[in-house]
């Protein structure tokens, strides 16, 4: 089944803190699409949770629009396809912290990227998206831009070269 993903990207301000009692999970996401490719092929486990996802632009262009179709895959299959990922793989830890009638998903990432901090928010229309406000503790927005996709991160393809600022 196809879904759309509709959300926006920032990156987090310095002096943002972890709410008390915020949720938080771990997440390892590894990608079978190369770099810069039309769809985006991942795997994602999260606690005992273990996903296949693909992602593609929607076809009107809106940069805050993406098509999704996700599905459970078994342990065994998600083991192979990381170890066909490569080096192409990533670790975070997700919080999720309430705002304004919406849910921001904050990562922190780990290994290589550690220091890195984006948070996303989804939204049920592109209206809703269009008219959010983000809070302070919300930095530069990224959303629409390749390469802080985490798809370009796993792979380190960072813009210019050099990982992008935490």
């Amino acid at each position: 089944m196809t879904n759309l993903e509709i959300e926006r990207k920032f990156t987090v301000a310095d002096d943002w803190r972890v709410p008390a009692g915020a949720p938080s999970g771990d997440l390892r996401q590894a990608y079978l699409s190369p770099p810069g490719a039309g769809s985006e092929i991942r795997v994602r486990a999260k606690g005992t949770t273990r996903v296949m996802t693909v992602k593609a632009a929607d076809v009107g262009g809106d940069p805050l629009v993406r098509r999704e179709v996700e599905f459970p895959i078994a342990d065994e299959v998600f083991e192979q396809l990381w170890a066909l990922a490569g080096e192409d793989r990533l670790s975070k830890r997700r919080w999720s912290v309430p705002i304004d009638g919406a849910t921001a998903v904050v990562d922190v990432y780990e290994g290589e990227l550690a220091g890195l901090r984006v948070v996303e928010v989804e939204f049920d229309s592109v209206e809703a998206a269009r008219a959010f406000r983000p809070p302070e503790w919300f930095g530069e927005e990224l959303t629409g831009d390749p390469a802080w996709s985490n798809r370009e991160l796993a792979a380190r393809a960072f813009p210019g070269g050099r990982m992008p600022r935490p």
